[in-house]
């Protein structure tokens, strides 16, 4: 049975996600002029976030980073990642990772992750850790037609010293 209170809910939830969704959309970018109904409007808008833009362009933020691990045994060669099934932990990994754009931190993290790999690969003779990063243009290059591209820019080797004797 529907009462009163689910109607009053029922409408006030329409009109939040109407003027939520008009101040996403802009709605005082619509008109030249700024009626006496756009600015309570607007400042609702304001005041639930609902203008909040994420799209901007920003190449200097950091760039994306991913670590591939070349591990070989004598015989074959093979080319992994470190994930996991769990989100938060690749999470987690990826925010170690994201360290690998601090220049003093680069060796020491080379060496932490390839310790790591190498306890859960005992049969490795030898890994290489390369530490990749995305690349995004400047603007202007972008509107010229440059697109964002994978770049190595840290090799390391690393032998499993329990097989150096």
């Amino acid at each position: 049975m529907i009462t009163v209170k689910h109607i009053c809910w029922t409408g006030i939830a329409i009109f939040h996600l109407t003027v939520a969704a008009l101040h996403a959309a802009h709605l005082e970018e619509w008109t030249t002029g700024k009626s006496r109904l756009l600015k309570p409007i607007t400042a609702y808008g304001d005041y639930t976030g609902s203008g909040n833009i994420f799209s901007f362009f920003a190449p200097h933020i950091g760039n994306e980073i991913a670590v591939v691990y070349t591990l070989a045994d004598g015989t074959r060669q093979q080319v992994t990642r470190l994930e996991s099934s769990n989100t938060e932990c690749n999470r987690r990994i990826q925010t170690i990772y994201n360290f690998f754009s601090i220049d003093e931190a680069q060796s020491l993290l080379a060496k932490s992750c390839a310790a790591y790999m190498l306890r859960q690969h005992p049969e490795t003779r030898m890994l290489r850790v390369t530490v990749i990063g995305k690349q995004v243009p400047d603007m202007a290059s972008f509107r010229a037609g440059a697109t964002p591209k994978w770049e190595p820019f840290l090799v390391k080797d690393f032998k499993n010293l329990s097989y150096a004797r």
